[in-house]
């Protein structure tokens, strides 16, 4: 009989083992721990062993990811509430470099907009730089943000310690407005491949924020 002849046989003859138990103490075969010759019986039970190990290990990750997640959310969350609370622009500003940095474990955060509205504000002037075309339309050609290296467009008075990896989050209202740049010394920190659902929010939120005084 071939192999596949005697796994069908098997298959339809699910009692073949209960009128034939004792093989499965006779069969032996190598141990998948590499420690000699183990029974049918015992192999089958490492196997089960080892598929609740790797499902124990998976609930953990879970339950790891899921505990980071809620901090990030509870931490957004204080986002949104501090700038509801920002009574002007420049309140915002503060608030922004002030508290996503401490929150999460960020060494630096460089928010820049541009509006035509911004020259009849004058009680606003201060939070606007100057931006290049080239860098808004570099930011007006991202759909989602861009994490990773810094990219080119990235100037150094952004921030004032070196970065390794940033995140250049695009502030959108009726239309691009700006962008919010985050900067890590950890090159690891913002990846290309990273998840960007929480990054996406931030940016929401503060384009929402800042779109009250335009």
């Amino acid at each position: 009989m071939q192999e596949d002849e005697i796994a069908i046989y098997l298959k339809d003859n699910p009692a073949f083992f209960e009128k034939n138990a004792s093989l499965l103490a006779d069969i032996h075969l190598p141990s998948p721990h590499g420690n000699g010759a183990i029974s049918l019986a015992e192999r089958q039970q490492l196997a089960q062993r080892d598929k609740i190990n790797a499902l124990q290990e998976r609930y953990a990750e879970l339950i790891l990811n899921a505990e980071e997640n809620e901090l990030i959310a509870n931490k957004v969350h204080g986002l949104n509430v501090g700038l509801h609370k920002a009574t002007d622009f420049d309140a915002i500003k503060q608030f922004i470099n002030r508290y996503i940095p401490e929150n999460f474990d960020l060494n630096g955060s460089h928010l820049c907009v541009w509006s035509d509205q911004a020259e009849k504000a004058a009680y606003i002037q201060a939070a606007f730089g100057k931006v290049s075309e080239e860098t808004k339309a570099w930011v007006l050609a991202q759909d989602k943000p861009c994490c990773g290296a810094p990219p080119e467009i990235a100037e150094k008075d952004w921030f004032t310690d070196a970065v390794a990896s940033m995140a250049v989050i695009p502030l959108k209202g009726d239309a691009c407005i700006g962008f919010l740049a985050l900067a890590s010394q950890d090159a690891h920190h913002f990846q290309a491949d990273m998840e960007t659902d929480f990054v996406m929010k931030i940016g929401e939120i503060v384009s929402a924020a800042i779109s009250r005084y335009l």
